[in-house]
């Protein structure tokens, strides 16, 4: 009798644990460039979990947290947000987990990749422009400026000619309609030539080109949804 009192003690322990750590709130999902893997962030840290689904690997652990990750085109790297040294810097590590080195100690975000895997489509907010983008290289060498005028959303097209971003936009007003609504606008980095690509009383938010095609994804609001 005392045996099965201590087995159902047992039980209950383990399932109170399990419950307590399924990730009801994991985040910013990323997938890998070839569809297999997805990187999220749960409990302020990073982890990898198959696509098909399975049992999730933590790549990260600190105490400070993690956020917006990103996988480089060759799949090597991923590149993330993080506050580890007090303010948000960019980070860089093997996908497959190992030690993150800082790109730069400057109030950056992360906006993509570039196709050779060597830079960063990085943003920053100045008193100048507001938010401008910025290529950022990997090999630890200042920023370069190339567009004044940015946004904290965007894409690169695949041959790395164009930036999509979003101007405007509120990520939890899904129905509003007026003038600081979400609209699409291209820009081309050559010719510093911008080109607005949607004009709607809603919203269009968070583009992202594929990886695989030259398509355009991004979320458009309905007017509810």
């Amino acid at each position: 009798m005392l045996k099965r009192y201590y087995a159902l003690i047992l039980v209950i322990i383990v399932t109170t644990f399990l419950y307590a750590i399924e990730p009801s709130f994991a985040g910013d999902p990323a997938i890998s460039p070839d569809g297999s893997l997805v990187c999220f962030v749960y409990d302020r840290d990073l982890w990898i979990v198959p696509f098909s689904g399975g049992v999730p690997r933590r790549i990260t652990n600190t105490p400070s947290s993690e956020w917006n990750p990103l996988w480089s085109p060759d799949g090597k790297l991923i590149a993330f947000a993080s506050d580890r040294e007090s303010d948000s810097y960019l980070y860089v590590m093997p996908s497959d987990g190992g030690v993150a080195k800082v790109l730069i100690r400057e109030n950056m975000a992360l906006s993509d990749w570039y196709s050779d895997s060597k830079y960063i489509l990085g943003n920053k907010y100045n008193l100048q422009w507001g938010r401008s983008f910025y290529k950022v290289p990997l090999d630890g060498n200042r920023p370069e400026l190339i567009a004044e005028i940015g946004a904290r959303y965007a894409t690169l097209s695949p041959d790395n000619k164009r930036i999509i971003y979003q101007d405007g936009g509120y990520t939890y007003r899904k129905s509003y309609q007026g003038s600081a609504n979400g609209e699409l606008w291209s820009l081309d980095i050559a010719a510093k030539k911008y080109t607005k690509l949607t004009d709607t009383p809603l919203s269009e938010l968070y583009p992202r080109f594929s990886h695989s095609s030259n398509s355009l994804f991004f979320c458009g609001s309905d007017g509810e949804n």
